[in-house]
């Protein structure tokens, strides 16, 4: 992971954040809502000496009652002192139970010791702060030396009685909810960055480029509904559409100049959706007039002659077996120049069938035959099935669904064409999701609806023209779309 993919799961997740600070927000409100409420009663007192008159004497006095201030505040929580304000106030509770509601402070280069009682009852902390003061100012003059009349060398009075707090010390609620809000930040950074670096799926061209080092042909949007059909021959005027010609485009661009018109449509592992990107590539080229020929050459889960509507008990496999010609079980698609030849019955051995010399035969016929030859395969990761027939034809370009496949996967597959020598033409990234500000310039609403004929642009238009009389407005939509060459 680099710095641009965390920056990029940052943009697509900023709502965990968001959700996540204001989720540590709530529960920081939450729970000072439901703490129970505890008062602080504080107490103060002041040590010093009680002989020496000197300057010099006072100082070493002041000096020696400084050092003595840590023994005082261990002394203020000893069951010594505490016990007799237990006995005193008759309180439920034990003089080490005590000791834990009391915080004793000294503050630096002082001879000043401050008591801190916490207590649900505002008054009982109070009443238990001036208690606790009295007995260790009692205490400590029992236990300080005493000098030759037989009095204490320490004095202890109180500076600072406790008084009855107005206010709540705990909880906190806007540190708490500030606690929470910042808790929550962290905890939704951290959940973006752990799921940026755990989740190997390829989400963008960026990363698919970065991990194939080919060229990107193509973006096709995520299909709508759970049996989509192909676009190219429902919705041919969609924004769905136009990606599949543009695909068309980079592919002319990138098979210019090479000798065979075969291409080999594969993916890394199954459901990445290659059978439908190349039935409708095999549309969109067909569409320029080309006499193209699409295969159905995964012989282990064939899904175009679902997608074409067309009869798959005949096919690719029958005619490798030689119980059919060619011509016997080729099935024109529509109304343009698009022939299907569909898997025809499951064998099982489909890699000997690919790779025999009935298939190598045949390919070479169909690419000579025809002028440009799609064939559908299957995933290269389980089966070797696409790098055997790639080798004999143009290329491969290699299907990559961004919600579902692994970089390593991925990089598996690369690897496997490569070794086999096989040419990856460009890589086409499957199921993006579809801009939802983009402009449409054919209106979803005015989409020409087909079974599954291969219109093209020309006949679209003719089709627009011919109606004019009857409809106006239809005949000025008509006349709005492009003719492409």
């Amino acid at each position: 992971m680099n710095t641009h993919q965390y920056l990029t799961a940052f943009r697509r997740f900023w709502y965990v954040i968001v959700v996540a600070t204001i989720v540590g927000g709530l529960a920081g409100f939450g729970l000072s809502q439901i703490a129970k409420p505890v008062y602080t009663a504080t107490s103060g007192l002041y040590f010093s000496l009680n002989f020496g008159g000197s300057a010099s004497d006072l100082s070493q006095g002041s000096t020696y009652t400084q050092n003595q201030m840590l023994s005082f505040a261990q002394l203020a929580e000893s069951p010594v002192v505490l016990q007799p304000v237990v006995d005193d106030l008759d309180l439920d509770v034990t003089a080490k139970g005590l000791a834990d509601a009391i915080a004793v402070s000294t503050p630096q280069n002082t001879v000043i010791l401050e008591l801190a009682v916490t207590d649900p009852d505002p008054a009982q902390a109070a009443k238990i702060a001036n208690a606790v003061a009295a007995s260790l100012s009692k205490t400590v003059e029992q236990i300080a030396p005493k000098n030759a009349e037989g009095q204490t060398t320490v004095s202890v009075r109180v500076i600072e009685n406790a008084s009855e707090p107005k206010d709540p010390s705990s909880p906190n609620t806007r540190l708490n909810v500030v606690t929470g809000l910042l808790l929550g930040l962290i905890v939704g950074v951290l959940i973006l960055v752990l799921r940026a670096t755990l989740d190997t799926r390829v989400h963008s061209a960026e990363i698919a480029a970065a991990v194939t080092q080919a060229p990107l042909l193509g973006s096709i949007q995520k299909e709508r509904g759970k049996h989509p059909r192909p676009v190219l021959a429902v919705e041919p005027l969609s924004n769905s559409a136009e990606n599949y010609r543009q695909l068309r485009s980079n592919l002319e661009f990138v098979t210019l100049g090479s000798p065979s018109r075969g291409i080999v449509v594969t993916s890394s592992i199954p459901a990445e959706g290659k059978s439908m990107i190349a039935t409708n590539l095999a549309l969109a080229l067909a569409e320029t007039g080309q006499r193209a020929l699409l295969i159905d050459a995964d012989l282990r889960r064939p899904m175009v002659a679902n997608y074409s509507g067309l009869v798959g008990d005949a096919g690719l496999t029958s005619v490798l077996a030689g119980r059919a010609e060619f011509s016997d079980v080729v099935q024109r698609w529509g109304e343009g120049s698009l022939d299907v030849l569909t898997s025809g019955p499951i064998p099982p051995n489909p890699s000997e069938l690919l790779s025999s010399r009935a298939m190598t035969e045949l390919l070479g016929r169909l690419v000579a035959d025809y002028d440009v030859v799609v064939i559908d395969t299957a995933p290269l990761i389980a089966v070797a099935d696409a790098a055997i027939l790639a080798r004999q034809v143009g290329g491969a370009i290699v299907v990559v669904d961004r919600t579902h496949v692994r970089r390593q996967q991925l990089t598996q597959t690369m690897d496997s064409l490569e070794k086999s020598g096989v040419t990856v033409l460009g890589i086409v990234l499957n199921r993006v999701s579809a801009q939802k500000n983009r402009d449409v310039y054919y209106p979803a609403a005015k989409q020409p609806q087909r079974r599954f004929g291969l219109p093209t642009r020309a006949s679209s238009t003719a089709a627009g023209t011919a109606a004019a009389p009857d409809d106006a407005d239809s005949a000025e939509s008509s006349e709005s779309v492009p003719t492409h060459k």
